[in-house]
């Protein structure tokens, strides 16, 4: 009798500690986005700023829009902030786009379909990711220069398409992909194509979520290859425009500048805040094993 009774007891204790548990957790959470944050809160306070020194305080003591409207009217000068982000955007959409299919295709052909040399040209993706970028920055310029595409499009989105971490990550979530249910799509009489469209596809949606995410932030924040293939104002991407709007007007007005990195880090913002549960997913099934 005294065993049986102290059965619920000790069960009432164990539920007490993990529900303390996840309060402390819930609230090292909390601590940790608040000052993850703080630095966002004060971009977007220092670009309603009315001085032209930088603010200390979260708070605007002298809140305007003029900021702003300067940054909305070009007036003249020769960076224009709304052409670079529609720049930046064409070039990040397109890069994220087209990497998420050629990597997904690689990295599924790579561990489904068996061919002569798979191994080697694994390896060799593998052998290649250890070479710097910068490595190759003078090749890529010439070869884009013999194809007549500096100053274009395709210039500042090619290089991001072929990711080879990209390709080693779909490549290594797919192998972990339960064999039975391509064995079945093929059964079904299902080709290589349809297999990867309506089986491989739907199951590593939290591994593409979580390249297209690098994809994007990599084609968003690229600075040095931009600054390389492009020479025209009109084809200059976010960064090299926020480089120059900060050599033209960081000393006169503070504000200014301050509003444009706000805009800046907006779409990066937004992409993580719509794929994370994708990447949480990714997270969470990646150990499990079929």
């Amino acid at each position: 009798m005294t065993g049986t009774a102290q059965v619920p007891r000790v069960t009432t204790t164990v539920r007490a500690q993990r529900r303390r548990a996840r309060w402390l957790a819930t609230a090292a959470a909390l601590v940790f986005a608040i000052l993850w944050g703080l630095p966002l809160l004060w971009t977007l306070s220092s670009s309603f700023e009315g001085s032209t020194t930088p603010g200390s305080r979260l708070l605007p003591s002298d809140p305007t829009l003029a900021n702003w409207e300067m940054l909305v009217d070009p007036g003249g000068r020769a960076v224009n902030i709304f052409i670079a982000f529609f720049n930046s955007t064409v070039v990040a959409v397109v890069s994220t786009v087209l990497a998420l299919l050629v990597c997904s295709m690689a990295g599924y052909a790579l561990a489904k379909l068996p061919f002569r040399g798979n191994a080697v040209v694994f390896g060799l993706l593998l052998a290649t990711m250890l070479i710097p970028g910068e490595v190759v920055l003078v090749p890529l310029f010439q070869q884009f220069r013999e194809l007549g595409l500096l100053n274009t499009y395709g210039a500042l989105a090619l290089p991001h398409i072929v990711s080879l971490l990209g390709v080693v990550l779909v490549r290594q979530f797919v192998v972990n992909l339960p064999p039975d249910l391509i064995d079945a799509a093929k059964a079904d009489g299902a080709n290589a194509w349809q297999i990867y469209r309506y089986v491989v596809v739907p199951l590593i949606r939290p591994a593409l979520a979580t390249l297209g995410i690098l994809v994007f932030l990599g084609s968003w924040n690229d600075f040095l290859w931009p600054l390389i293939s492009t020479s025209s104002p009109s084809m200059q991407t976010l960064p090299l425009a926020l480089v120059t709007f900060r050599s033209a007007y960081g000393d006169v007005d503070y504000g200014v500048v301050m509003a444009s990195a706000a805009l800046a880090i907006t779409p990066p913002l937004l992409v993580f805040l719509f794929a994370q549960r994708f990447i949480i997913a990714g997270i969470s099934t990646t150990g499990l094993k079929g």
